[in-house]
């Protein structure tokens, strides 16, 4: 790799950003994961696991599923960002670490999952490789990522009315979806790192919040949170009330978004 630091300064980037925003994301953004999450635990047969990691645990909305899933296993969540793992379930063990060195032995975990993660790797098959390090021989993966997406109409009135008023388009690169987001690029990535009976599909995940669930995500998640906050507060004040007044004309179906959900499953190679 020609910039051996990228890694590590993608991380540390990815780590101020979540932690900027952890309390919101357990509002406003984990609940919408959640059954998500759900659905690739239960794809998984790891009733008889000892040790599971979530990996990318995030505010460990996954965790009690895990628990339930595989009754007799130490169940742990690992997130890079601190603020994330620290409003993680008591009841579980919780690890502050980075994807790229896990703080496991060699073959020592039964299953582990990573639920819209995989895309904040600048280098997957790095963090995959070291997945399959972890993971004895026979141990399963299940990952989530994002394939495509239609764009509801209200994103797009909100998206018109930030460019309206200057909020910068860019900013730092702190996920790579582009490539993760077909079951063949994944297929591709977890074979070359060892697993096999890998098995990927999309589902489609159609999701309808209220005005006002749109407005928060918006206002306090993502880029659309940090353009708007590179703006100075008169231009913010402006942007509320013409963004809201767009938005108050919707009709609820214009707030729909679709997307692809690219559920993959695999086994450590023996």
């Amino acid at each position: 790799m020609e910039h051996d630091d990228l890694p590590n300064e993608s991380g540390d980037l990815l780590a101020r950003h979540y932690a900027s925003e952890a309390e919101a994301y357990r509002q406003h953004w984990a609940p919408v994961l959640e059954p998500l999450g759900r659905m690739l635990v239960r794809s998984m047969p790891i009733a008889a696991a000892q040790r599971v990691l979530d990996l990318g645990c995030g505010v460990g909305a996954l965790l009690p599923h895990l628990r339930e899933a595989a009754p007799e296993a130490l169940v742990v969540g690992l997130d890079r960002t601190e603020g994330m793992v620290a409003l993680a379930p008591r009841d579980f063990s919780r690890v502050v670490g980075d994807a790229a060195r896990l703080p496991f032995r060699d073959a020592l975990l039964d299953a582990v999952t990573m639920a819209f993660m995989l895309f904040h790797l600048p280098e997957p098959s790095g963090g995959l490789a070291e997945v399959a390090r972890v993971l004895r021989p026979g141990g399963r993966l299940g990952v989530l990522t994002w394939g495509g997406e239609n764009t509801s109409p209200a994103f797009l009135e909100w998206d018109a009315e930030l460019e309206a008023h200057g909020a910068p388009s860019t900013g730092p690169k702190l996920a790579w979806h582009e490539r993760v987001d077909t079951p063949a690029k994944v297929s591709r990535l977890l074979k070359r790192a060892g697993f096999t009976d890998v098995t990927s599909r999309i589902e489609l995940f159609v999701e309808r919040p209220t005005r006002e669930e749109f407005v928060a995500r918006r206002l306090k998640l993502g880029c659309c949170r940090h353009r708007l906050e590179a703006l100075d507060e008169a231009i913010r004040t402006r942007f509320r009330e013409e963004a809201f007044r767009r938005i108050d004309a919707l009709a609820p179906e214009d707030f729909e978004e679709e997307s692809e959900v690219i559920v993959t499953l695999a086994r450590r190679a023996r």
